[in-house]
């Protein structure tokens, strides 16, 4: 089945529950059905019908219409028989914070767009109040007891739900040609490149020869009354000045997480700085669980995180001639990071956030009705909006010291916009994944790629690779994503491999100042390390051709949606 094939029926099958599979107080009224309106057309599927479908198997006249309509085979019925009455263990206290939260919000929002009250209001309040009364009783949360949950019967407008999916659709077909075209790309590159026995030079993706140590100081920064601690991992073995590269973890994560990686680049002579952004970290995770925090994310660390940068490099030319015998070479660092960390390596490379621009994608011109009437089909706008929120003036980040950036799975795209990601003067490299739900790379890394102006920029993709490591999370999540139909993914060993290598090659050539380490930034290399592989790694350099293949042709796909330039649907 192709993976077009695979989201139609998915999204079929979840069409009953919307609301109730997507995302106080008890309802006042249950409601007794889901309205579906067609043009002057309305059907309603009833309660009752589902849990007679769940019962027995047995399809009444409305809900054997709808079948009917999405062209459900028995056995997809039999599999929408089994998702509705299927419980997703859920803390019930920790869903209610979340959609209490700024980004919970956001997306109640988007989803309400959809799932409307009968008068045609956003249904977010009816979805959150029935998401939470289901989450918190005894049976569950389950797609039936949310529907059973809701205070008052709903409309979807099967118009607006089928463009949507069919935006979707061809987003995900967008995504895959775009695939098709950069591994192209690749083998062209490659067959122009000079002929290179990678057997015969050294290995990138094994650990090098220095012993590794990790260092943790915390730093307060009395300007801004922010504690944070920084783990800076490094060779124990002086050799000469120590190229410094600093790297920005994404949201709810740690620096931590990024150990492994970088002490792969510290047995190869290099110090990788790992800061903690507080507000967007696993701490301020922790801190939302137990009712410390009212949201995940604190909109403050559009600012706070590119400022956290250059305190620390601050702060670590004090210490460079006690802690580290004056050996980091702090005068041309390397700038890294992964998903809002990509946010934050950028603007301390000197991208411009434009506010705008952003305006433009989140808040896009509409009609004079109440209700918000556009879904974000980018999820990462649930991030990036959030930054509207800001005070309107002029940001400048930049870090002078900073004369490189690798960026893992960025968030870019709108909260610079075109404007701002040119404004960026370093050498560039970009990784994408191809199953990567949070920052797609068909808007954030393929169509922003030739935004950039800087003539050293490198563009990767590694198949199967996710945004995260699905293995280190939760049983229930791991197990859920595991059984999602065509979803297969590259085992962390593999992407640990590709990371490690491109990583150490754009550091090398570009903080180390090593020319050698040019010889790995070459589409031959990625086919090299391909070889024997199920999931491939792709990478070409920026030039015309790659711009007009990834880039022209890509916004062409998009306008073809008929999106505004946010990446956003309109419903009619």
């Amino acid at each position: 089945m192709t993976r077009q094939r695979v989201w139609r029926r998915a999204l079929a099958l979840g069409g009953l529950s919307l609301g109730a599979s997507l995302l106080v107080g008890l309802p006042v009224q249950a409601a007794e059905a889901i309205f579906f309106r067609y043009g002057p057309v309305e059907r309603s599927v009833s309660t009752s019908s589902l849990e007679t479908l769940i019962e027995s198997g047995q399809l009444t006249d409305d809900l054997a219409y709808y079948v009917n309509l999405v062209k459900l085979s028995e056995a997809e019925v039999e599999q929408l028989r089994q998702n509705l009455n299927r419980p997703l263990e859920v803390d019930g206290v920790l869903l209610s914070r979340f959609l209490y939260s700024n980004l919970g919000e956001e997306l109640l929002e988007q989803v309400g767009a959809i799932l409307q009250t009968r008068v045609g209001d956003n249904g977010k309040l009816a979805l959150r109040a029935a998401l939470i009364q289901a989450a918190t009783s005894a049976e569950g949360l389950s797609p039936i007891n949310v529907v059973r949950s809701l205070p008052t019967d709903m409309q979807i407008n099967v118009s607006d739900a089928m463009a949507v999916a069919g935006a979707v659709e061809r987003i995900v077909a967008a995504t895959n040609d775009s695939i098709v075209q950069l591994a192209g790309l690749t083998a062209q590159a490659a067959a122009q490149e000079s002929p290179i026995d990678y057997s015969t030079l050294a290995n990138l993706t094994t650990s090098g020869p220095a012993r590794v140590q990790i260092q943790r100081f915390n730093f307060t920064d009395t300007q801004r009354q922010r504690q944070l601690y920084v783990d800076v991992v490094r060779p124990r073995q002086w050799r000469g000045q120590a190229p410094v590269m600093v790297f920005s973890h994404g949201l709810t994560s740690s620096p931590e997480s990024r150990h492994q990686w970088a002490s792969h680049l510290a047995s190869h002579g290099i110090v990788v700085v790992l800061p903690q952004h507080p507000g967007s970290d696993a701490q301020q995770v922790a801190e939302f669980q137990t009712g410390l925090s009212a949201n995940l994310f604190e909109v403050q660390e559009f600012i706070d995180r590119p400022l956290d940068i250059t305190f620390v490099l601050d702060q670590l030319e004090q210490l460079n001639p006690t802690e580290f015998e004056g050996r980091l070479n702090l005068e041309q660092v390397g700038m890294g990071g992964h998903s809002l960390g990509g946010y934050t390596a950028l603007a301390v490379a000197g991208a411009e956030l434009n506010v705008d621009y952003l305006q433009t994608v989140c808040d896009p011109p509409r009609s004079s009705s109440q209700n918000r009437s556009f879904v974000h089909l980018n999820t990462s706008l649930l991030l990036q909006c959030q930054a509207l929120d800001l005070p309107r003036q002029s940001y400048t980040f930049r870090d002078p010291r900073v004369n490189s950036v690798l960026l893992v799975n960025p968030v870019n795209s709108s909260v610079f916009g075109p404007e701002g990601l040119a404004a960026v003067t370093v050498p560039v490299m970009v990784i994408a994944g191809s199953h990567d739900p949070a920052t797609p790379a068909v808007f954030e890394q393929f169509r922003t790629f030739p935004w950039y102006t800087t003539e050293s920029r490198s563009l990767a993709l590694i198949e199967g690779q996710a945004h995260v490591d699905l293995s280190a999370l939760d049983a229930g999540l791991s197990h859920l994503l595991a059984s999602l139909p065509g979803l297969t993914l590259a085992e962390p060993e593999v992407i640990d491999r590709y990371l490690n290598a491109l990583s150490l090659a754009f550091v090398g050539r570009y903080v180390a100042r090593r020319p050698e380490y040019g010889l790995y930034l070459r589409s031959r290399y990625a086919e090299y390390l391909s070889q024997g592989e199920t999931f491939n790694l792709f990478m070409v350099n920026a030039g015309v051709e790659v711009d007009q293949e990834l880039g022209e042709t890509l916004e062409n796909r998009l306008e073809q949606l008929q999106l505004p330039k946010g990446e956003t649907i309109k419903n009619p």
